[in-house]
């Protein structure tokens, strides 16, 4: 879907004026009189994530924006925020262009690209730090979480562990999520591996025998906390991925992209989801992604959306194959670009 808006010169001076000047935090970046337009660059006030608050000067809550967002020297994030409430007409022209914006100024400029719906993932130091644990990957990176929870995050997350507790007898902690350990066995040789929530048999074979053009969903029951199969759909045309995935509920999804060896992954969080079902998905995507590789998954594009018509057949397309001057790699979740959502 392409909404035939385009860069203007003004954002390729003002663009170009940005990534020259390493002392410039961000670009905010609008649409007026069917083009993109560039409004004033936001300067550093110390370190990246010490600088995050200050974008909340430019969000709306009703109104969709890009950013262009400096991470470190060299390293530019392209964010698209979309307000759950924001109009209709507007949800739409944004999410048509957010394609439009890297790809007439370069994609390969762009180190990540990151879909947003609440300020919070934003303006919020906490989401940042988790993105970027997401994207190196480290085994360890999940245990430096409590350390960015807060007094009131950590007396609720211990609430919730006693609970566990006392219901199940102690259990191993992991302290990447705050939550009891699931044992689940045969994942590695000769051994099982730690995850934060037991993970249902079933999803291992599903992941396992993945084939072109399948769909795997996976749910989490909240109250169990538990990892559930939601679904395995065979042949799954691009066009047809989003009338599989809920509207109402969060999903982790793998798709097999047909006539490729591509596996994308999906992460889609309608903005109808309950408060708790936003919290443990938004936690647990890193362990869900583990869960395709440990079961010989490479997962090459990842994916958010706040509403399943996010996830398009064009937006697919993008992702597995860019136009060949448009292919340099991208790393990190695209949000969506990616990428999710």
């Amino acid at each position: 879907m392409q909404s035939g808006i385009s860069v203007s010169s003004e954002l390729q001076n003002a663009f170009q004026a940005f990534t020259a000047d390493d002392s410039q935090f961000a670009l905010p970046v609008t649409i007026t009189s069917e083009s993109l337009q560039p409004k004033p660059a936001i300067p550093f006030s110390g370190s990246f994530y010490s600088s995050v608050p200050t974008l909340q000067s430019v969000l709306e809550p009703k109104t969709p924006i890009f950013l262009i967002i400096r991470h470190s020297p060299g390293t530019l994030v392209a964010l698209t925020y979309i307000p759950s409430n924001a109009g209709v007409r507007a949800k739409t022209l944004f999410a048509a262009t957010r394609s439009t914006l890297a790809r007439e100024l370069g994609s390969e400029k762009f180190t990540t690209t990151v879909f947003a719906t609440e300020e919070e993932e934003i303006v919020a130091e906490q989401a940042w730090r988790e993105r970027d644990l997401e994207g190196n990957g480290s085994p360890q990176a999940g245990y430096e979480r409590e350390e960015l929870m807060d007094d009131k995050e950590r007396e609720l997350d211990a609430v919730r562990r006693a609970e566990e507790e006392a219901r199940h007898g102690t259990a191993g902690r992991d302290v990447g999520t705050g939550g009891t350990l699931g044992r689940v066995s045969g994942y590695a040789t000769g051994g099982s591996v730690d995850m934060p929530m037991p993970v249902d048999e079933d999803i291992k074979s599903s992941l396992r025998s993945i084939q072109d053009g399948q769909l795997v969903q996976l749910s989490i029951d909240v109250r169990s906390e538990t990892v559930k199969l939601a679904s395995a759909d065979s042949s799954v045309a691009p066009s047809a991925v989003a009338s599989k995935l809920s509207d109402s509920s969060p999903r982790y999804s793998f798709y097999h992209y047909p006539g490729s060896d591509v596996v994308v992954f999906i992460y889609t969080c309608p903005s109808s989801s309950s408060i708790k079902e936003k919290m443990l998905y938004a936690s647990t995507r890193r362990m869900a992604i583990r869960l395709g590789e440990l079961e010989g998954i490479k997962v090459d594009k990842k994916i958010e959306g706040s509403s399943p018509d996010e996830i398009t057949e064009s937006r697919l397309q993008e992702e597995v194959s860019p136009p060949q001057d448009e292919a340099a790699p991208k790393r990190g979740f695209a949000r969506p670009k990616r990428p999710g959502r």
